[in-house]
């Protein structure tokens, strides 16, 4: 019998490696976004002064869960010299890399210090990552350096890193920019002729310089690329590829407008509540509404070429609008892509409304100057609702709801009118969340007049309130039925082994015969391999499949860790590791593709691109014995400085659902492959995760912070979500029966599987106990005591044996899909 190798014995590029790079390109080219262009770009071959930090210390992604072991990332210098141009900066950028080994060496010291005498895995870890490395600013840029330079072009490049389990900080160095750095902008921006800007920043960061300081002809958001990043931008900078990005979160002018922003995490002086003042204005609705000048809008993005929007037609059909939009290139010289924007403003009745929302999107193909395309967009008339408290439901309220088309949430025009000529109640729920303490929403006294335009030209569409019947929502226990070989399987184990399927099997010892997939995120149970159950294997995301790239065949089905991944590398844990690396054995490679981050996926909007990375996704899923993958994240851009604002896709939930869908979409298109949809929810800030509070008016949570993972749910069905750490209005979100019951199944039909984030049970957290009875799942990574704990509550009547065989089916069903086996 042949041993199933999950990777490969040769270390050459594959196939399959190299055509996900291009893709990786793609995807970095579609979604880096142009912020500012003074005719410095497109910029012709030649010599190219390269500053900053992040030049050849390019951060490709952020840390924590969304790191990825690629091959190897093209830094930006790289990429620069791929395309042909010359740098002439190297006594600086040397000087930099000497400056950043030392200080990253003291980090390295002071973290090791920190954790000293710590000998538990699970806290080693969150301990040594809360200390993020601050990249230095670099020496200062001389006249000598300019002059040996030899070129009037100069590139400089804002670097910043993030990571999970910290938020950002406001002060310089992080949000802000140092004292050094912006001594560089001035000094570069005044000694050459053209001056181009890059942020590698996964996150908002204050850009105040780019007006500030003269000379800055160009500002590009590069966010974070993923591996071929580098590449990807040396196209767009040379003209040879369009820039067609466009922003999927706003870029204020400066924090302070940020609303309740001096509330955020840290800011508020209260680790243990993040109270969500700003309800439901969040974003663009927040500075749409009330006319806040912004530096970029939201869905703003340049090109080396002009764009007319026309729209053509807008119809009503039964209970959806549809939008056709002539899009051409009035330019003359580039070929280039736009994106049409589609907002509906609801009229202001008893609930008072954000001026504008995102409502569909269309993404043209490549246009060259003078070639149109229509653009086509349909929009449920659903999506323009309301969630009344009062009445628990949600409302299309009586008036008149325009729907603008654009290409930015600034840059909108009137296409039509939808008039409702009577309240009409789309979907009576129940009121479910509820908060605990009085919380005021912000509640507007001069929201921004929602038929300012002349509208006597623009076509009037009636809604007859009976093509929108209403849906009533069941919050009865929701029955999942059985297949036959499920059934026969739970019937033959008996209650006290159903347990075992409701923790992982991260902490358990591997029986002969577990898939072990070395490096790995994690696994389903393990302890009932007897019973011939096989387990699964799980990896985090969502950048990438994140496993370590080289692992060793030990023969026999035994595989073993040959490196220590640099996540990992930290006091004891380091000694634990390395005991782990035999001697002998034979590498087995196992290169996955870093793609750019979630947030520069967003930029591209486009819903095809995203569902092909999915697709790719699930080939190295299946090439590296991957069932779950922990990905898509998709929580809110609530605040600039959110820590894992680089792995969720933006402050709208719309787009962010609809990416999330794509990529599910594409991954679960394999049968036995799954998404793990994360993190349910209100995960928006990363300090005291484990124990904040979000508190949220159920409007809000509603319309904002849920409304996306509906659409993903709604429109793909991912085998499995992910719960969060934190609690929502005091409850822990694992343990929340509203939330993972009657909102998440009852309410929109999810059928798959919830697992706890890992870690988020404990004796001051989330209790296991409490999270089958509230929809719950698995709890993550498991351990034999809270398995024991459950089913003493199962024998004690606390928890129904339905209740445990529910979520043991649920389980079931996805180890019993998957296609990963330990013999072929």
């Amino acid at each position: 019998m042949e041993e199933k190798i999950y990777g490969y014995f040769d270390e050459k590029e594959t196939a399959a490696e190299l055509a996900n790079r291009e893709l990786a390109r793609w995807a970095a080219e579609e979604s880096i976004v142009l912020l500012k262009n003074d005719g410095a770009l497109p910029l012709a071959s030649g010599k190219i002064a390269l500053y900053g930090m992040g030049a050849r210390r390019t951060v490709k992604g952020g840390l924590g869960s969304g790191s990825v072991e690629e091959r190897y990332s093209v830094t930006i210098e790289e990429g620069l010299k791929n395309a042909g141009y010359e740098i002439t900066s190297q006594l600086w950028l040397d000087d930099y890399d000497k400056e950043y080994e030392e200080t990253y060496q003291a980090y390295v010291s002071m973290v090791e210090e920190e954790i000293k005498g710590m000998t538990n895995p699970m806290e080693i870890i969150p301990k040594a990552h809360s200390y993020v490395y601050r990249y230095p600013s670099g020496r200062a840029i001389t006249d000598e350096d300019i002059r040996k330079s030899d070129t009037d072009t100069c590139i400089y490049v804002l670097t910043r890193q993030a990571g999970e389990g910290n938020d950002r900080r406001l002060e310089p160095g992080d949000y802000l920019l140092t004292d050094t750095e912006r001594e560089h902008l001035k000094k570069v921006g005044s000694a050459y002729r053209h001056t181009i800007v890059i942020i590698n920043v996964g996150g908002g960061m204050d850009l105040s310089f780019a007006e500030e300081i003269p000379g800055i002809n160009a500002v590009v958001y590069f966010v974070q690329g993923g591996e071929e990043g580098g590449n990807a931008l040396a196209e767009l900078i040379s003209g040879k590829v369009n820039f067609s990005g466009k922003l999927a979160s706003t870029l204020m002018r400066d924090y302070q407008d940020v609303p309740f922003g001096d509330g955020f995490s840290y800011l508020n002086g209260d680790p243990d509540n993040e109270e969500y003042h700003e309800g439901i204005y969040v974003g663009y609705r927040y500075y749409d509404s009330f006319q806040k000048e912004v530096r970029y809008p939201f869905g703003y993005g340049l090109s080396y070429t002009s764009f007319a929007l026309e729209c053509r037609e807008a119809a009503l059909d039964t209970d959806r609008i549809r939008l056709a939009v002539r899009v051409t290139n009035t330019g003359r010289q580039y070929a280039g892509k736009e994106v049409v924007q589609a907002y509906v403003s609801a009229p202001q009745g008893k609930l008072a409304k954000e001026y504008q929302s995102l409502a569909g999107f269309a993404k043209t193909g490549t246009l060259a100057p003078g070639e149109s395309e229509e653009a086509e967009i349909s929009i449920d008339v659903r999506q323009m609702a309301s969630y009344d408290e009062e009445r628990a439901a949600w409302v299309l309220e009586r008036g008149d709801y325009i729907i603008r088309t654009g290409n930015s949430s600034r840059n909108t025009s009137p296409a039509a009118v939808v008039r409702v000529k009577q309240d009409i109640i789309t979907m009576q729920c129940a009121n479910k969340c509820t908060p605990t303490d009085v919380l005021e929403d912000f509640v507007p006294e001069n929201v921004r007049a929602d038929c300012a335009e002349d509208l006597r030209d623009i076509p009037i569409l009636l809604l007859d309130a009976e093509s929108v019947p209403v849906e009533q929502a069941d919050y009865s226990e929701p029955q999942f039925i059985e297949t036959e070989e499920e059934r026969v399987i739970l019937d033959r184990l008996g209650p006290d082994k159903w347990v075992e399927f409701l923790r992982g099997g991260d902490l358990q010892r591997p029986p002969e015969g577990a898939l072990e997939i070395s490096g790995a995120g994690g696994k389903t149970t393990t302890a009932l391999l007897q019973d011939g159950i096989r387990n699964v294997v799980m990896s985090d995301g969502p950048a990438g499949i994140n496993i370590a790239n080289k692992v060793k065949y030990m023969g026999d089905g035994r595989f073993a860790v040959a490196v220590i991944p640099e996540r990992y590398n930290w006091g004891m844990m380091r000694a634990y590791a390395a005991r782990m690396i035999p001697e002998g054995g034979r590498i087995v490679y196992r290169y996955a593709t870093a793609w750019p981050v979630e947030m520069l996926l967003a930029q591209s909007w486009n819903l095809k691109l995203l569902e092909e990375i999915g697709r790719a996704a699930a080939r190295e899923m299946e090439t590296f014995g991957i069932t779950l993958w922990l990905a898509p994240g998709m929580n809110i851009h609530r605040n600039p400085l959110g820590g894992r604002n680089f792995e969720y896709y933006s402050e709208d939930p719309f787009l962010s659902g609809k990416c999330a869908a794509a990529v599910t979409r594409g991954v679960q298109e394999t049968e036995g492959l799954c998404t793990v949809v994360k993190h349910f929810a209100c995960n928006d800030a990363e300090d005291n995760r484990n124990h904040s509070s979000s508190n949220v008016s159920e409007r809000a949570l509603r319309e904002i912070h849920l409304r996306g993972f509906e659409y993903a749910v709604k429109e793909a069905q991912p085998h499995g979500l992910m719960s969060s750490y934190n609690r929502i209005n005091h409850v822990y979100a694992p343990n929340s029966h509203d939330l993972l019951t009657d909102i998440l199944r009852c309410e929109w039909g999810y059928q798959g599987l919830v697992m706890t984030d890992w870690g988020s049970c404990n004796a001051s957290a989330a209790d296991a106990v409490k999270c089958a009875p509230a929809g719950n799942d698995i709890v993550m990574p498991g351990s034999a005591e809270e398995a024991e704990a459950i089913r003493k509550a199962m024998h004690e009547g606390l928890i129904s044996q339905e209740c445990i065989r529910r979520s043991a089916a649920r389980v079931l069903r996805v180890m019993l899909m998957a296609k990963t086996e330990v013999i072929l």
